[in-house]
C-alpha cells in the first residue's frame, strides 16, 4: 500500500482486529489525516492476502468486504427508508440496502466474504445514531419503520469514524 512500518500504527491496527472479533460496533474517533481510515484498510487488506502458498486450495482465509456510507450527506429518511404518506409505497434507503444485500450476500457480497463491513464516516448525527442504538447492542437488529427487521449477521461489523461524539446527543 506504499506505507512505511511503524510500530504506533501496527498496534493499532491490531487493536482493531482485536477489538473487531468481540464487537459488532466500534467508534474510530480522531481529528482528520490520523489515519483512521487507512487503519481499517490496512486490517482489510491483510484479511485479503493470498496465502505464501499459492498451491493452497482454499486461497485467501479471511475474505473482508466494505460499504463506506457518508451519512452526514443524506437524512435520515434517505439512510434508512421512507414511506410515502400518500401512496404508503415504501423507498428503501442506503443503509437498508447495504445491510440486507451484505446479510443476503447479494451483490458485489459473496458468501466468501468472511467479514463484511459497514463503515460510516462523518460527523456521528443523533437522529441517524439513535436508528442505530439496536444494531450496535447485543440484539444487533435494524427495525425499519415499515417494521422490517434486518439482523446483523456474525461476520458483519459496523465501523463509525468520526473526529468526535460531541453531536451524538441532544
Amino acid at each position: 500500500m506504499g506505507l512505511q512500518p511503524d510500530e504506533s500504527f501496527i498496534l493499532k491496527v491490531v487493536q482493531l482486529s482485536e477489538i473487531l472479533d468481540v464487537r459488532h460496533s466500534v467508534f474510530m474517533i480522531g481529528n482528520p489525516g490520523s489515519a483512521k481510515s487507512t487503519i481499517w484498510k490496512v486490517l482489510a487488506a491483510a484479511n485479503n492476502v493470498t496465502p505464501l502458498d499459492e498451491n493452497d486450495p482454499d486461497g485467501p482465509k479471511n475474505l473482508t468486504t466494505e460499504a463506506i456510507v457518508d451519512p452526514k450527506h443524506v437524512i435520515s429518511a434517505e439512510l434508512y427508508g421512507d414511506m410515502n404518506p400518500k401512496t404508503r409505497e415504501w423507498k428503501d434507503g442506503i443503509l437498508a440496502v447495504v445491510m440486507r444485500d451484505m446479510k443476503n450476500n447479494s451483490p458485489p457480497y459473496k458468501v466468501e466474504h468472511t467479514q463484511k463491513w459497514i463503515v460510516l464516516d462523518g460527523d456521528v448525527d443523533p437522529e441517524w445514531v439513535e436508528s442505530l442504538n439496536t444494531v450496535m447492542d447485543d440484539n444487533k437488529v435494524l427495525t425499519l419503520s415499515n417494521n422490517e427487521r434486518i439482523v446483523l449477521r456474525d461476520n458483519m461489523r459496523i465501523i463509525i469514524e468520526a473526529v468526535d461524539l460531541t453531536y451524538a446527543t441532544t
